[in-house]
């Protein structure tokens, strides 16, 4: 068997320990594809990355960040890699690195309306207003379906007391789907503070009854 038979049979082999969710014997073959002799840096990117996911998928963060790390090292032009290490700083709060790693993620993949709406929460949560409300905005721009940036921007809006704003994108996240709680109760919560009380409380009480449904067919 060649060289290149034998890291092409890795490659299989490790998709396949990932597609049946056999997590441990994935990461053992990623491995032993990253210290093949003839690995490339692009293969060992991508072995990285794989890497990073299912230590993700296993609560092994610090595994993950380093993982990540080393996938960026081996392609700095990896946007997944950068767009993981954001995410990750995001849900430890870390909301500047974060932003800088989304940014990163953004001058290799700057349609990534994903990696945007994220961008904008973080902005969001450092009570930014303008910048988030602009990154929502860019996203919105890209793809005019994209549900969460409306509902986050409606947010954004309504902290800032731009209260007809607000309506307008939580209209428009709710028009999207119909389904969406958050956006009645958030609405709900404008309605209230213009004095709609009526209004208030009919969206109020079709959120309680949405997210009720959404729980028993979670149970299910």
């Amino acid at each position: 068997m060649n060289n290149n038979t034998e890291i092409s049979d890795l490659i299989v082999k490790a998709y396949t320990h990932q597609k049946n969710g056999e997590i441990s014997m994935a990461i053992q073959v990623w491995n032993e594809l990253i210290n093949h002799s003839l690995v490339t840096q692009e293969l060992s990117s991508n072995s990285h990355l794989n890497l990073g996911n299912l230590h993700l998928q296993q609560g092994n963060n610090d595994i993950a960040y380093e993982s990540m790390t080393k996938a960026i090292s081996s392609n700095p032009n990896s946007s997944e890699a950068f767009f993981c290490l954001a995410y990750m700083e995001q849900e430890k709060e870390n909301f500047h690195e974060a932003i800088n790693f989304f940014e990163a993620a953004l001058k290799i993949k700057p349609e990534d309306v994903g990696a945007i709406n994220n961008l904008g929460n973080c902005f969001d949560r450092l009570n930014k207003s303008h910048d988030s409300i602009k990154t929502y905005s860019k996203a919105i721009s890209l793809d005019s379906e994209y549900i969460a940036a409306y509902y986050n921007r409606g947010n954004a809006y309504s902290k800032i007391a731009k209260d007809k704003l607000a309506l307008k994108d939580l209209n428009k996240a709710i028009d999207l789907d119909n389904t969406f709680y958050q956006a009645y109760y958030n609405r709900g919560s404008v309605y209230g503070r213009l004095g709609k009380i009526e209004l208030a409380e009919k969206d109020f009480k079709k959120a309680k009854e949405l997210a009720k449904l959404e729980i028993e067919q979670s149970n299910k």
